[in-house]
């Protein structure tokens, strides 16, 4: 559903449950993505027998001309699990001495953290679900986001029509042609 006089797209739960099952398809470590019963989404990621469950709520994205920056925040720590008594013990180590916090270089250079925020660039050619509903949004364009009760509503500076969207392109996208 969109809305030009406020300068809305809503996907309702039903279409994000549907996004979060493509992530998962097409991530590999990414084992579950779904839609908290509040706020945000909750992902767990596994690598190297580690098991990472984040519950984060998508906040910005800006478009670029040939990248994505993006702002996520932590509604929680990530919690870890493992089965890997030596594992566990590093993750204790690190959770006790390191407070949890992630030393500089331990990220792609892409991502950053800081308190509760992670940011991210991503080429905007991985990024097909953005070109498809927003194809014709003038680069420097931010998109405010709000996930609540599983429900994504997305906010543009401009006002939306028919017209914005590759309907074609966004069908392929999400496998329903």
């Amino acid at each position: 559903m969109f809305s030009s006089e406020t300068k809305q797209l809503t996907l309702t739960k039903k279409m994000v449950l549907l996004l979060c099952q493509q992530a998962e398809a097409r991530v590999e470590q990414l084992k579950s993505l779904e839609p908290h019963s509040e706020e945000g989404l909750v992902a767990t990621i596994e690598y190297n027998n580690i098991q990472v469950k984040l519950h984060f709520t998508p906040e910005k994205i800006t478009l670029n001309k040939d990248c994505v920056e993006g702002e996520l925040r932590l509604l929680k720590p990530p919690q870890f699990e493992t089965e890997s008594i030596v594992y566990r013990y590093l993750i204790a180590g690190w959770t006790r001495f390191l407070g949890g916090k992630l030393p500089n270089g331990a990220l792609p250079k892409e991502v950053r953290i800081e308190n509760n925020k992670v940011y991210y660039t991503l080429p905007r050619t991985q990024l097909q679900l953005l070109d498809s509903l927003f194809h014709s949004l003038e680069n420097g364009s931010a998109l405010m986001i709000n996930l609540q009760q599983g429900n994504l509503t997305v906010e543009t500076s401009v006002a939306l029509s028919w017209n914005n969207f590759k309907l074609q392109n966004l069908l392929q996208l999400l496998s329903l042609k």
